[in-house]
Order: C-alpha cells, then structure tokens, then sequence
C-alpha cells in the first residue's frame, strides 16, 4: 500500500483518532549504513518511487519535468561536498545562514505580557504598515469566517488574539528570510518554497488544535521546515554564478541534498533558541525517523509537509495518478489549504 494512505489511514483512520496514540507503520531505518551505500544498493522501499510526492515536488520547485537516475556528477559532488562543510561550519561563506529576525523576540516578549492591552498591542503594530496590512488580512481570511469585513486595526487585534497575532508576527518577520530572490536559483524557488511553507504550516496548526497543543509552536515548525533547504539553494547560486545552466539534474544529487538541508533547518532553529519540541520535530525528520518514539510534533510536521506538497502538485497539474487521495481529503485540516 501506497506510504501516503498507510499514514492517513493510521494517523487519521478508525475509532482512535489522535496522533498521540498511533505509530507510523514504517520499518526502521539504520541511516548511517544507508547513507555509506551506492544508490544501487539502497532498498528499493527507500528509493524515490515514481509514486512519491517528495520527488515530484522537488522537480517541480527547481522546474524540470524529471530527475535523472545516473551517478553523481563532477559538479554535483563538489555542491553536496560545500553544502556539508556549510553546515559542519566549516565554510567560510557563513553569511548564508539567515539570522533571526530581531522584531520576532521583541514583539513575541510584549505578548506574553497578559497585562497589555489591545490597544496597546494597536498601537505597536500600528508602527509598521506591512503588519498591519497583514493584520487586516488575516482577520479578513475565511478561517475566521466573519460576516462584516474588518477594516481598523484594533478590530483585527481584538479579533486574532495572542496567538492569532504570534502567527503574524512570525508570517512577516520570515516572509523576507524563506521568499529570498537573490540568484538566479532562488529567483525560482524562494516563492515556491514559502507557498509550501505557509501551507504546511496553517495545516500543523490546525492538527495541534486537534491534538490539543500549542498551535503556534507546530505553525513555527511548519514555517521554518525549508530554512535549510532555502541555504542549500543560496549556496548553489554561489557556486553555480558562472554557470546558471549547471542546476544538478540527478535524484541521488537531491536526495542527498534534501537531507542535508533538514539537518541545517535543526541547528539553525536549536541556535536561535526555537522551543525544543520545534528542534526534536525538525531533527526527526531531518533524520526520516518514522518509528513509534517520533514526537507529537513530528508527526504533524511530517503530514504538515505531505499535506501542503500535495495541494501544490494539485494545483500545478503534477500530482502522480498512482496516489490514491481518497481518505486525505476528508480531513478538515486538509481542507485549511483549499478554504486559504
């Protein structure tokens, strides 16, 4: 049976419907042995499948219609090789790494203060024009389903609340960080990976509520899912500035590559001190851990992630015929994407 139906059904399917309680029917994966194996050697269940969203996701993110199954280039090797030293920081190009934004703890400081008013809290968004445009957007959006249109930023504060506003805050501080346009790679990928970012993101927000967690740590989590990823791409402009056309085309370059970049989102997120669960969530799926001890939030990162790839490749016209969609689409927070 298909990956994406066993998780569905397990995650979702049945009498007992948390998370919590379930376990990801996968086998175990000793990844340091995977890791030392010729692409050949590797177990065809942990290959890229044709049927894998993982796969055509990323072609379509780097816009080519397939990936090559032959052995890794001269150049290819070179990109993976610098990628490990960045995140080994052993590079000297440190500069790539993004830094946390600084209104991000300030702004989040002032709303754990319970004692501070709404107006208060207007008045500080009030300093910026991008917050509150976003505000009056977000109070706006159908996920709060309001008849009369918001139009000042003190209904929109009253409105979102803390966490609605936690949620903002984070939305604009990383809307420039994950959108980045600076070579001619990430002129193409940088506003795909931040689609893809804000969808896996509303969807663990809306499966912490289920599960009753805290929605903002699993929106921080989805939200900051593809920083390693967006330093990857940096790097390969850097280093592909004279060679525009050289984009690696081989599976087993992305495959590697992919999981590099996991490993950089973890450490990136563990320096700039993200809450634990955020760091343990990142670090499993850097770490394709699908056993019985993944944590709450890393198994909703994990459908977070399948979710938001799948409503893309649906909407771009490259969702695989071979998955079957059937039980995913009953799900409310899968829906979240669509009413968006």
């Amino acid at each position: 049976m298909n990956l994406i139906r066993r998780l569905i059904r397990r995650l979702f399917g049945g009498q007992r419907h948390r998370l919590l309680d379930r376990t990801l029917d996968r086998p175990k994966v000793n990844r340091t042995e995977i890791a030392s194996l010729e692409a050949g050697e590797i177990p065809a269940e942990f290959l890229w499948l044709s049927a894998d969203v993982d796969r055509h996701f990323h072609q379509w993110l780097v816009g080519v219609d397939a990936f090559v199954e032959q052995p890794l280039t001269a150049s290819e090797t070179g990109l993976l090789e610098a990628f490990e030293q960045l995140i080994q920081g052993e590079h000297g190009s440190t500069n790539l790494v993004p830094r946390l934004p600084t209104v991000v703890p300030q702004l989040m400081r002032s709303l754990k203060d319970e004692t501070i008013t709404g107006a208060r809290l207007s008045r500080q968004i009030e300093k910026d024009p991008v917050l509150v445009g976003e505000a009056i957007r977000l109070a706006n959006s159908p996920f709060y389903r309001r008849r009369r249109k918001i139009e000042s930023i003190e209904q929109a504060v009253v409105l979102l609340g803390h966490n609605g506003l936690r949620q903002l805050i984070a939305r604009v501080a990383f809307y420039p960080i994950l959108n980045l346009q600076t070579g001619h790679v990430t002129k193409l990928v940088g506003p795909r990976l931040w689609s893809q970012s804000e969808k896996c993101a509303l969807v663990c927000r809306c499966l912490a509520r289920k599960e009753r967690s805290d929605p903002f740590v699993a929106y921080l989590a989805g939200l900051v899912n593809n920083l390693g990823l967006l330093v990857g791409f940096r790097l390969m402009d850097r280093l592909l500035v004279a060679r525009p056309d050289a984009l690696p085309g081989s599976c087993e370059f992305y495959r590697r590559f992919i999981a590099q970049a996991g490993r950089l989102s973890h450490r990136i997120v563990e320096e700039w001190g993200f809450p634990e669960a955020v760091a343990v969530a990142l670090d499993e799926k850097a770490a394709n851990r699908f056993d019985d001890s993944l944590s709450l939030l890393g198994r909703i990162l994990y459908v977070g992630d399948e979710y938001s790839k799948i409503q893309i490749l649906l909407d771009v016209d490259r969702m695989p015929s071979e998955v079957d969609l059937a039980e995913m689409v009953g799900d409310p927070c899968y829906h979240e994407l669509t009413a968006a």
